[in-house]
């Protein structure tokens, strides 16, 4: 495969009308969805593409780079500018989530009260905090194709299609990068401790490729993929919500557990609480080879204690609770990190092996040891996503590996364009053999698509 590079320093584009037709069909609907809610129609219309990742999980957040793309499934939002009261009200295509009124613009994000258009108010804030003077009212009609829960980033495009269009509403040009890396704060608002891959896809992506994305600062370059290669995802239907459980925020905490302790043996710093375990590689200036020799002689496979952790950091443990653990992981006991350390540096190997790789047998194996590793160590999978990826194997994948944060929603499999469809057929007589439900929409055949997209007019 090959890598060359791309200018994400611009705006996305703005374009007059979609061409392809069900796009256009869908911002029809959505646009008289709009109107029947509020009696006029929307300004403009934006578009945010949901993702899959190939290789390089549950390492984002640990400041190492990534290999994802955008998929055809997306967030759509309709929006309109008003000089009216209230501030915001939010309408949504699918009836199960209610309409949302917020009265100004000095809310508090609470997803108790607004449920799912606490997303919607994440991407709001992030962009309130830009905008000079008072905001304009907003009106915003969303719908979506990509299935909640399910790993492929329906949370974050959702944040990101309401900071992009708060920002251009109220005339804030942006680039690429800058809204990607403001959308990953903006989540952060409703708890979620993540690293910026969601959101640096959704604006970066380039049709055809996909992307590796590095951190600090952002950037991202277009990768080539095998001309024969197809990636199918299949989804467990085991649903999974990471704002709504301590799982997600327990793997950051302990990643960042990692980082101090062996930047407390291996270098002589202050504030180690900030860094990550990428920040203490390219402290120590060593490869990532060396990175997984120094997790396997530092850390023992037991769990630690916090009383263990507050000797090996030479912290109260008044310091341990309000420094680095988060609100929604102060009351845990036992923080494993040997296997999340190994796990982080040995995937993110796996990612630089990537980018190297010459063939779909080399992505085939790189991804099934992903998954070995995330089910192993990482912690992070469900005994249905297991069996799903053993039936993917066993029907022709050369690799397969979940997608996302895990604990249930999706798995990725790659395999050839000449086999894809006895591929999927034999997931449906395998792992989908007593669903009754549209077998399309949980098991597709996906190529890279293009990043956020705006429509002045349908």
């Amino acid at each position: 495969m090959s890598e060359f590079s791309n200018d994400n320093s611009v705006f996305p584009l703005v374009h007059t009308h979609p061409k392809n037709n069900d796009l256009h069909g869908r911002l029809k609907k959505l646009k008289q969805i709009f109107y029947s809610k509020f009696s006029f129609y929307p300004d403009v219309y934006f578009r945010v593409p949901g993702r899959v990742n190939l290789i390089g999980e549950h390492i984002d957040y640990c400041g190492y780079s990534v290999c994802p793309l955008a998929i055809d499934k997306d967030i759509l939002l309709a929006a309109k500018a008003v000089e009216a009261e209230p501030f915001l009200e939010i309408t949504n295509l699918d009836s199960k989530y209610p309409d949302c009124i917020v009265p100004d613009s000095n809310f508090i994000i609470d997803r108790q009260k607004y449920g799912w258009g606490a997303y919607v108010l994440c991407g709001i804030r992030g962009a309130l905090e830009k905008i000079e003077g008072k905001p304009i009212s907003l009106r915003f009609a969303i719908a979506g194709t990509i299935s909640p829960g399910s790993g492929l980033s329906s949370s974050s495009a959702i944040v990101s299609a309401s900071l992009l269009a708060t920002t251009y509403l109220n005339k804030l040009t942006l680039p690429k990068t800058e809204l990607a890396t403001m959308s990953a704060i903006c989540e952060q608002y409703i708890g979620t401790a993540g690293g910026g891959m969601d959101q640096a896809i959704a604006f970066c992506a380039t049709e055809g490729c996909a992307k590796h994305i590095e951190f600090n600062p952002l950037r991202t370059t277009d990768v080539s993929l095998p001309r024969e290669a197809v990636f199918v995802i299949a989804n467990s239907l085991v649903t999974k919500n990471k704002a709504e459980s301590d799982d997600f925020n327990t793997r950051v905490v302990e990643t960042r557990l990692v980082a101090q302790v062996l930047a407390n043996q291996q270098l002589s710093k202050a504030n180690i609480d900030e860094m990550r375990i990428a920040d203490v590689q390219a402290e120590l200036d060593v490869s990532l080879e060396k990175m997984i020799s120094l997790v396997k002689g530092t850390f023992h496979e037991d769990p630690y204690t916090k009383e263990e952790l507050c000797r090996e950091l030479a912290i109260t443990e008044d310091e341990l609770l309000s420094k680095i653990l988060t609100p929604d992981t102060r009351h845990l006991s036992h923080f494993h990190l040997y296997h999340r350390g190994l796990h982080v540096v040995e995937e993110a190997f796996r990612v630089q092996k990537w980018l190297s790789a010459d063939s779909i047998q080399t992505l085939g194996c790189l991804m099934n040891e992903s998954h070995q590793s995330l089910r192993d160590l990482y912690e992070a999978s469900h005994p249905s996503l297991d069996r799903l990826i053993k039936d993917c194997q066993e029907g022709g994948a050369f690799g397969a590996r979940l997608t996302g944060a895990g604990w249930g929603g999706c798995v990725v499999a790659i395999t050839t364009e000449d086999n894809v469809d006895n591929f999927m057929e034999s997931l449906a007589k395998s792992y989908y053999k007593d669903y009754d439900g549209d077998f399309s929409q949980v098991v597709f055949a996906t190529q890279p698509g293009t990043g956020a997209q705006i429509f002045t007019s349908i």
